[in-house]
């Protein structure tokens, strides 16, 4: 056997001996089923928007996602990571490139006498580099899982601006329901000022009372600044998520419109935690970039071992360029080269240590993403079924305060009660009203948690 036989088939043998890393299991087990959820059918949570009814919503909804800039960042960085596996695609086949050269080359001759002469070439060179220990191989891979990253966070792009652009829209309803409430109690209090100084000035209460309704007054005024300040933030964030100027939906989201009724939700049909941990893209990204990171070891592993490369060239040479097409001039060139880096001062070991640290960080981030997502899930139920039961017992709160409140102007009218007790009927029932208004609030953007969590928003 010939020495090169002998190398390549040393080199076959070690190929033998080196595979893949195997896939890392995640350590994270899910449980069986959700705390707060006890059927195992599958909700669709899709274009979950439009389960409110509301036209306005999935208009905004329709505007964010073909032009929020978020979207748009993350298209280009999946094209960008497609074109990086196309690029990758060429690197176990053979590359053809065209040659074309023109030399004056001055010499001596055997006599040691000086010459000159001119020397032209055109022809094709060729280099394949065989992929004998998979260095190649998971480098194709690891760019095909770093595209697969890069779609799921696309999708979880996706899935972040509809929840955000759901979540804003039912805050700013909200807070337009609470600016209504404290308006009309502001029309409420201030006749029950003028009333007051009526009475005053016929002598039939105190200054006391006057001052008392004033400073009711002035103290429910004094929210309508910072209600309507929050409006305006919420209609510019909305704006943005839509990517258009913060003030460009100023005058289509002014009118005061009610706060979209809560779809029935089978909170108890929602899928288990596994087939949750398949949907969900920030899981599906973190898997992917552990996949990456597993083939970017092994092909540092394979760095360790020898490379082989054919080569060839094949052409036309003369020293004329008139002579380039005789037979003569033809000439080729086929051979092949095996590379083994023998003593390399510890660099290419430590290039594995280092991949393979990164891998068991990829690892960790990935156990992470599934523990980050059965907590948000699972607290995500528990708050939209507690809003649900606080909203309910805050409305039975606002229709008691009313009745008192109602009850507290006629005795008030009548001269059974004082001022005092009026007011703090008056009082109650803003507060009333004004929790009620938020905890609505509340409910809606929590069930938008909740589709959230489940990965609703994208297809």
């Amino acid at each position: 056997m010939s020495r090169i036989a002998l190398v390549l088939a040393t080199a076959a043998l070690l190929a033998a001996c080196t595979t893949t890393p195997a896939p890392s299991p995640r350590s994270v087990a899910a449980p069986g089923a959700f705390t707060h959820a006890t059927a195992t059918a599958d909700e669709p949570v899709a274009e979950f928007w439009r389960r409110f009814g509301d036209a306005e919503l999935d208009a905004l909804m329709a505007q964010a996602l073909a032009a929020n800039l978020d979207l748009r960042i993350a298209a280009a960085r999946v094209a960008e990571a497609r074109a990086l596996v196309q690029g990758t695609e060429g690197l176990g086949r053979p590359n053809l490139d065209a040659t074309a050269n023109a030399n004056r080359i001055r010499e001596r001759d055997s006599n040691g006498d000086p010459s000159s002469r001119n020397a032209f070439g055109v022809g094709l060179a060729t280099k394949w580099e065989i992929d004998l220990f998979g260095r190649i191989g998971n480098e194709q891979r690891a760019a095909s899982a770093t595209l697969a990253a890069s779609e799921a966070q696309q999708r979880a792009v996706q899935v972040s601006v509809a929840a955000e652009v759901a979540r804003n829209y039912f805050e700013l309803r909200g807070l337009q329901e609470q600016l209504r409430v404290v308006r009309l109690d502001l029309g409420t209090q201030r006749e029950a000022l003028k009333l007051v100084q009526a009475r005053l000035d016929a002598g039939r209460t105190t200054a006391l009372d006057t001052e008392r309704a004033k400073a009711l007054v002035e103290g429910t005024a004094a929210s309508v600044p910072a209600l309507e300040t929050a409006l305006a933030r919420t209609r510019m964030r909305l704006a943005v998520l839509t990517g258009a100027s913060p003030t460009a939906l100023d005058a289509r989201l002014a009118e005061q419109k009610p706060l979209p009724g809560l779809p029935a939700t089978a909170l108890d049909a929602i899928g288990t935690p596994e087939t949750l941990l398949a949907r969900r893209p920030d899981v599906a990204a973190a898997e992917a970039q552990l996949r990456a990171a597993e083939a970017r070891s092994g092909s540092a592993r394979a760095a360790l071992y020898p490379s082989l490369t054919l080569s060839g060239t094949l052409g036309l040479n003369a020293g004329r360029i008139g002579d380039l097409g005789d037979s003569a001039s033809f000439a080729y060139n086929l051979g092949a080269s095996l590379l083994w880096s023998l003593i390399d001062n510890g660099q290419r070991r430590s290039q594995v240590t280092a991949a393979d640290a990164r891998r068991d960080a990829a690892l960790a981030q990935f156990d992470q993403a599934v523990l980050a997502a059965l907590e948000e899930t699972e607290g995500a139920l528990l708050a939209f079924t507690r809003s649900q039961q606080r909203t309910e017992h805050l409305f039975a709160a606002a229709q008691a305060a009313e009745a008192a409140a109602t009850i507290a102007r006629a005795r008030f009218d009548a001269g059974t009660i004082d001022f005092l007790t009026l007011l703090d009927a008056e009082r109650e029932l803003l507060q009333a009203r004004d929790r009620l208004a938020q905890a609505q609030t509340a409910a809606a953007t929590s069930l938008v948690a909740v589709y959230r969590s489940l990965a609703g928003g994208w297809r």
